[in-house]
């Protein structure tokens, strides 16, 4: 659709100023007499039309569908200039008034070319059939938005195209049923002036009715006093609905808009109300299967095309059967409907989204967040219990690969041991021969025997001690952390390591630290890791002199937080080569070793908290630096 044409646009001056400077004057003039006959030609292009209206405010209905028919002409080649009039109120019969209007709008267009006419509404056919041949007798005419009872009652406009507005009783039907299947009786109500649309539109529910549902019972009334219709509809019984298909405005000598009579109507009925026009929607019915009035509008605007292109072609007619289901949620929710009985396909603009609908994009992105993180929350929970059952059997068979290599220790240090505990036995023996002959002689002074008595029990500690030594040693246990002092642990092996030494031909130097802190450990497990250690460092000085052959056992404070235990050797050191294998389990270069004694060992110091290094002296020789952390009490030994 097109107002007035443009006379100069931007590019046609930018064409102008090319031609008339590269050409000339006569050239140029050439050209701007060319366009001027185009211009022509586009002005007598543009199709005008006049729009009869039948009152000057028109309702949300009305733009819609002229949207819709405006949308068409825009889309189209045809240019299209729109004029409206607006149709004054008068009484029935027309009179002077409207013979004024016409011989008003006669002279407006008396000098314009009216290409079509086209009337919106009943009223405005009406004046177009009474009087358009009087003020445009050449110029085709068409109407649209007819109601369809126009076309059981009324003749059929002659010469004149249209489409007309059919509703869908079907449809309609159907819906009513599907939302109160158990309904019985339909009051229809169509407020006409013509007892013929009332007699038709009855008719043809009533056929719809018997066809579907034959037990169904259909009533038709007609216009009433606006408080009798009211007492009427609060009275039925609750197998009835009400079937709005018409309703008067003019009534009881006033004048109401159709949505306050709706409203009325629907607020003092027994029972829920559906219509069947948009304008009803939302003024408190149901709902129904009405007009698509965007179709409506596309359907009259692809009408009017075809009457301006084809001006003498025709009449035409066509009815609107498209239509489109409308809910009122609000009504839904008055009369109790379940969602399940609601089509899928309906309109619901009255809806107010709940909650969940109004963020369920929200809660499901939620749903999904909480799912993923109980998920990682179940999976950490079960890597963690994973890691508990992997750290116990690591703990057990650290315990019992530490108990292995005490047995491997105390195989070694067998003889030794025996050795050891054949001094109290013998010295235990010989006091007991003497004690023999003292008495046999019968010349024992009481004080000899009792320090024969007492070297005798003073051997047999010495025994038990040792065996005890031995018993621990052997035993297989966990891990039990109690304050420790690192110098006792070192003095409570020294009988072992002697036996050691003497087997290795090694002189062994002690240097304790006085006043050392106490960590927190395992005896035993603290044992092990200075036998392992001593042990190796007393195997690779084999190759070392023995007079030259020297362990190394020292302890000292390294921080505020910290002790440390060295054991040295001097002897050939560690090759560097296999210096970053040498704590891996059954690593070993031992031709008859197992490769755990070092592997053990690491295993202790990290139970203990602790961290073990290995340094080779420039001069000769491997040390090993334990590093423990002090008790949280600083206790010192």
């Amino acid at each position: 659709m097109t107002g007035r044409q443009t006379l100069f646009s931007l590019p046609q001056l930018f064409r102008w100023n090319r031609v008339c400077s590269s050409k000339g004057l006569r050239s140029c003039i050439a050209f701007i007499a060319m366009q001027a006959c185009a211009w022509q030609a586009a002005a007598d292009h543009v199709k005008r039309v006049v729009l009869i209206n039948p009152a000057e405010i028109l309702s949300a209905n009305a733009q819609v569908i002229d949207h819709a028919m405006y949308e068409v002409f825009s889309k189209s080649s045809q240019k299209v200039e729109i004029l409206s009039e607006y149709l004054l109120k008068h009484s029935e019969p027309p009179g002077q008034l409207e013979r004024d209007s016409v011989d008003l709008i006669a002279k407006k267009y008396s000098d314009q070319h009216v290409d079509l006419i086209i009337g919106r509404g009943e009223r405005a056919l009406e004046f177009i059939e009474r009087n358009g041949k009087a003020i445009w007798p050449d110029t085709p005419a068409m109407y649209y938005s007819l109601s369809s009872p126009a076309i059981y009652w009324r003749q059929r406009p002659q010469d004149i195209s249209g489409v007309f507005v059919d509703y869908d009783y079907a449809a309609n039907l159907a819906l009513i049923m599907r939302l109160q299947p158990s309904v019985r009786h339909i009051v229809q109500i169509v407020e006409s002036p013509h007892p013929e649309e009332i007699q038709q539109l009855h008719a043809k529910l009533a056929a719809i009715a018997k066809a579907k549902e034959p037990d169904l019972r259909i009533d038709t009334i007609g216009e009433r006093p606006l408080a009798d219709l009211l007492n009427f509809v609060a009275a039925l019984p609750p197998d009835t609905v009400l079937l709005a298909m018409t309703i008067a405005n003019d009534r009881d000598g006033m004048r109401y808009a159709t949505d306050e009579i709706v409203r009325a109507i629907s607020e003092k009925s027994s029972v829920p109300m559906y219509g069947m026009r948009s304008s009803y929607m939302g003024n408190g019915v149901v709902g129904g299967q009405v007009i698509n009035l965007g179709e409506h509008g596309r359907e009259a605007g692809q009408l009017a095309l075809q009457l301006l292109n084809n001006p003498h072609g025709g009449p035409y007619t066509q009815i609107s059967q498209k239509t489109r289901c409308v809910l009122d949620d609000r009504q839904i929710r008055r009369w109790g409907f379940g969602p399940e009985r609601i089509p899928q396909d309906c309109e619901r603009p009255f809806n107010t989204p709940t909650l969940l609908e109004r963020n369920a994009m929200q809660i499901l992105a939620f749903a999904l967040m909480a799912a993923v993180i109980i998920f990682l929350i179940f999976g950490l929970q079960w890597q963690r219990k994973k890691r508990l059952r992997a750290d116990e059997e690591a703990n057990r068979q650290r315990t019992a690969l530490a108990h292995v290599a005490r047995l491997g220790s105390v195989g070694e240090l067998t003889a030794s041991i025996v050795h050891e505990i054949n001094q109290p036995l013998g010295a235990i023996l010989a006091n007991a021969d003497a004690a023999t002959m003292m008495l046999n002689q019968q010349s024992h002074p009481d004080h000899e025997l009792r320090a024969i008595l007492a070297d005798i029990r003073d051997d047999n500690l010495r025994a038990s001690q040792i065996i005890q030594k031995l018993r621990v040693l052997l035993s297989k246990r966990s891990l039990e952390s109690k304050p420790v002092s690192l110098n006792e642990v070192i003095n409570s092996s020294r009988s072992m390591l002697g036996n050691l030494a003497i087997k290795h031909h090694v002189t062994i130097a002690t240097e304790l630290a006085d006043d050392l802190p106490l960590i927190m450990g395992d005896n035993t497990h603290l044992q092990q890791v200075l036998i392992n250690l001593s042990s190796n460092a007393m195997e690779a000085m084999e190759a070392v002199p023995p007079a030259q052959r020297t362990l190394t056992i020292k302890t000292e404070k390294s921080s505020a937080s910290h002790i440390r235990l060295i054991v040295a050797d001097n002897g050939p050191g560690i090759p560097t080569n296999i210096l970053p294998n040498i704590f891996e389990s059954f690593y070993t270069t031992k031709p008859e070793g197992m490769g755990m004694g070092l592997a053990i060992v690491q295993t202790i110091v990290d139970a203990h908290c602790g961290r073990i290094e290995t340094l080779n002296d420039p001069q000769g020789g491997a040390t090993f630096v334990i590093t423990f952390p002090i008790a949280k009490n600083d206790m010192h030994t």
